[in-house]
């Protein structure tokens, strides 16, 4: 942990100032020591350089798992860029643009957004409530750059009014209120800063034809990795709301069952992933993506990565663009945007004069 880090800290319990006790290392790696709050008896543990303000994973430990096993699966490298890729689309926004500034990931992971980020020359805070967080320091820890955080979104210990871009891909509808999580986030933008946020849609189809008629196969694309022949996009349209239901029923009645499940079952039924990829490539077979749901991603190991993603944690909410939308709207934001990724949006916080709306 660099000293710079205990500046963006406070309680997450009272929001007090947090005072740096016994810490060893430098202060450029800080690896033990603990943070003791001025106001009350709170105190957090610095281990392993990484500040926890949780005492365990709680209800994410299979993120911890899947983090430990795929470690770099999805981090780019010369041949491929589907992170970058990813993180535009999902936010709206460039890297580059991002130079000079400081940033929070909310739900790194193993910090392969945060390589993004931290490539473009921005100042990157990763927090993540799992021991994913261990892997992200393991991939990234050598970068001047990059810092890690053991935190629960719902109860930030990130000082308010700190950050000027922040954003969260895939990570708030893991949590148990997406919304509170949205607005706990929000808290940490400086006046005229910029949040963006992706959580999983409530209606896929539906929503791609409804605000992206125009680029349904490249939204979809983006999102999912397959796109409607030409000649079937008259057909999806027409019968996209029994389409979602139909793939929402099946993933709720599934998920009941695979949640309940050992993380290693999962992990080893989540490998029928690459088998099923090229079934499902077959149009005779395209109905059973709509009752089986599983990564459609190319690569074979990034597949079963996703469908474990997709079976295993314990919270998995899903929303409109209305519904996210109006969270903004309430929240005073500026230039609400709806990207092409359902549902992914992004908003600007006014420069001054800004209130919160209530929950």
């Amino acid at each position: 942990m660099n000293i710079r880090l205990a500046k963006l800290l406070v309680c997450p319990q009272c929001q007090g100032e947090l005072t740096l006790e016994s810490p060893t290392g430098t202060q450029d790696k800080i690896t033990a020591g603990s943070f003791q709050c001025a106001r009350c008896p709170a105190q957090f543990p610095i281990r392993n350089g990484i500040p926890r303000f949780v005492p365990d994973e709680a209800y994410l430990a299979s993120f911890g798992f899947e983090w430990k096993q795929w470690r770099r699966t999805q981090f780019d490298n010369v041949s491929r860029q589907f992170s970058e890729a990813s993180f535009t689309v999902s936010t709206g926004t460039q890297p580059e643009a991002l130079k000079g500034k400081l940033v929070l990931d909310a739900g790194c992971g193993a910090g392969r957004f945060m390589d993004v980020v931290a490539r473009s020359g921005a100042e990157v805070v990763g927090v993540d409530f799992s021991l994913a967080i261990e892997v992200a320091q393991e991939n990234l820890g050598h970068l001047p750059n990059c810092h890690f955080i053991q935190a629960d979104l719902l109860h930030s210990p990130l000082r308010s009014e700190a950050f000027d871009f922040a954003f969260s891909i895939g990570v708030l509808h893991h949590t148990p209120n997406t919304h509170e999580a949205f607005r706990q986030v929000l808290r940490t933008l400086k006046p005229g800063g910029e949040i963006a946020i992706w959580v999983y849609p409530l209606r896929r189809l539906t929503e791609t034809f409804e605000y992206f008629p125009n680029a349904v196969n490249e939204t979809l694309a983006s999102d999912v990795q397959y796109r409607i022949p030409d000649r079937g996009q008259k057909f999806a349209k027409t019968f996209a709301r029994p389409f979602d239901w139909i793939t929402e029923t099946s993933s709720y009645l599934e998920r009941a069952f695979t949640t309940r499940l050992p993380v290693r079952w999962i992990y080893a039924l989540s490998h029928l992933a690459i088998p099923l990829y090229y079934l499902y490539q077959i149009p005779l077979f395209y109905p059973l993506r709509l009752v089986t749901k599983i990564a459609m991603h190319p690569d074979p190991e990034w597949r079963v990565l996703d469908t474990f993603d997709w079976y295993s944690p314990r919270y998995q909410w899903k929303h409109t663009y209305a519904e996210v939308r109006a969270w903004f709207e309430a929240a005073g934001l500026l230039e609400v945007r709806l990207l092409p990724r359902p549902v992914a949006v992004r908003g600007r916080r006014p420069a001054a004069g800004w209130v919160s709306a209530p929950g």
